[in-house]
C-alpha cells in the first residue's frame, strides 16, 4: 500500500466515520440525540460483521501504515477522545458538545492527512 493509499484509508475509514451522525443534528437536538450519535460515531466508528470498533482502537490499528507522516493532530484528539468514550452516559450536553467538537477535530485532521502525500 502506498502512502496516499495509507491516507486515503485513514481518511475514509476513520475521518468520515468518527463524526458521521453528530454532524448532522441541528441545534434544536436533544440531548439524548447528541449522546447517541456521538456513541454511534465514536464507540461503533466501524461496524461490520465481525463486529464494532471504536474510533481510538481503529486509530491504534491505522496509524502504523502512516507513521512516517506528521500525526501530532490527529494522536493529540485521539488522548482526548480516549478518555471521553468511557465517560458518554454521564456527561451533560455541555461536555457532549465538547466531545462532538473533538471529534469534529479528529475528522478534519484525518482530511488533511492526505495534503501530507506527495504524488
Amino acid at each position: 500500500m502506498t502512502q496516499r493509499e495509507a491516507a486515503e484509508r485513514v481518511r475514509h475509514d476513520l475521518g468520515k466515520y468518527v463524526h458521521l451522525e453528530a454532524r448532522w443534528l441541528d441545534e434544536d437536538a436533544t440531548t439524548a440525540e447528541l449522546r447517541e450519535a456521538l456513541v454511534n460515531d465514536l464507540r461503533r466508528t466501524r461496524r461490520g460483521p465481525d463486529g464494532e470498533i471504536d474510533c481510538c482502537t481503529l486509530w491504534e490499528r491505522l496509524r502504523p501504515a502512516v507513521a512516517v507522516l506528521d500525526l501530532g493532530a490527529i494522536d493529540a484528539v485521539a488522548v482526548a477522545l480516549q478518555a471521553d468514550l468511557p465517560r458518554l452516559e454521564a456527561l451533560d450536553r455541555s461536555g457532549l458538545l465538547a466531545v462532538a467538537a473533538r471529534a469534529r477535530l479528529l475528522a478534519e485532521a484525518c482530511r488533511r492527512l492526505v495534503d501530507q502525500v506527495r504524488d
